[in-house]
């Protein structure tokens, strides 16, 4: 092969993908920006500059800022159960036998159903009325909930099916990253009488923490993103009390036709997105142990 083709094959390669990120990404988000300093109306043909008024709209109506607000919390309720429930889970599963592989298999299962299928399963479940959760707190001797139709429990109902759905894919993640980690590393640990405790902190951890960088950004930008279950759960009720950003994008430039207010809400979403992952990276990759 001839030295220049040698180097041009590299970028054809990676030529489809860049198109692709080119179409579904780049261009959609470059489009949003222009869209969120305008006003535009596609039925009425109005499409017109108006500086930064979009974003002054959003961020003096209480709706958006308790929007905001609902994705921050269930964003961080997300996170902080998702991911060490799947570091305990994978701990308890970190085996070969036949229940623990079983186990697996069941407990990633809930990430590949559909969000419908999740969502159906849920709302039947968490009736106020005939739902096993309710009739589970009786057993207990506890006082029912309403869950989804209280504006109190709502939030914190999506956030459970949250965590149910992405639990078994954290946990799945981080068995891989266990069965990498060095047998002879534990055996030292053993010989040197380390306790339970000490070889989960000095060794299991930091050499998962890779792993954990990961999840803990992927986790984040996938809740912030969550629109299915509280499109087919809730629809942002009662009261906007589980409304979430994607939903409240969808909502105002689909239905309320304010394409200009939606497109703000977006390139806020965007940028907070992005502050999350960059400080995670910087915080966490400081004590990340790469090997």
């Amino acid at each position: 092969m001839k030295p220049a083709a040698a180097v041009r094959s590299p970028y054809m390669l990676i030529l489809p993908a860049l198109i692709l990120c080119l179409i579904f990404s780049i261009a959609p988000t470059a489009m949003s920006i222009r869209d969120s300093f305008r006003s535009v109306d596609y039925v009425a043909g109005i499409d017109k500059f108006v500086g930064l008024a979009n974003y002054r709209s959003i961020f003096t109506d209480d709706v958006f800022l308790r929007v905001f607000r609902n994705s921050i919390v269930f964003m961080f309720c997300t996170v902080a159960l998702s991911v060490p429930l799947g570091v305990a889970a994978a701990l308890f599963l970190n085996r070969n036998g036949f229940i623990h592989n079983l186990t697996q298999s069941v407990i990633f299962t809930p990430h590949i159903v559909s969000f419908i299928a999740v969502a159906a399963l849920w709302m039947f479940m968490m009736d106020p009325r005939y739902g096993v959760l309710n009739y589970m707190l009786g057993i207990l001797g506890l006082p029912p909930s309403r869950w989804l139709l209280d504006p109190d429990t709502s939030l914190m109902s999506l956030v459970v099916v949250a965590v149910w759905k992405t639990t078994g894919f954290n946990a799945l993640i981080v068995i891989a990253s266990l069965q990498n980690i060095p047998a002879e590393l534990y055996e030292s640990a053993r010989l040197d009488r380390a306790t339970p405790a000490g070889i989960f902190f000095h060794i299991t951890l930091p050499m998962i923490s890779p792993v954990l960088v990961f999840l803990v950004t992927a986790s984040a930008i996938s809740a912030f993103g969550t629109f299915d279950i509280v499109k087919f759960m809730t629809e942002g009720g009662p009261g906007n009390s589980s409304n979430l950003m994607v939903y409240w994008i969808y909502r105002t430039g689909f239905l309320h036709f304010q394409i200009g207010r939606a497109m703000a809400g977006a390139v806020v979403l965007i940028l907070f997105l992005s502050v999350v992952s960059t400080v995670n990276f910087a915080l966490m990759n400081r004590r990340a142990h790469y090997q």
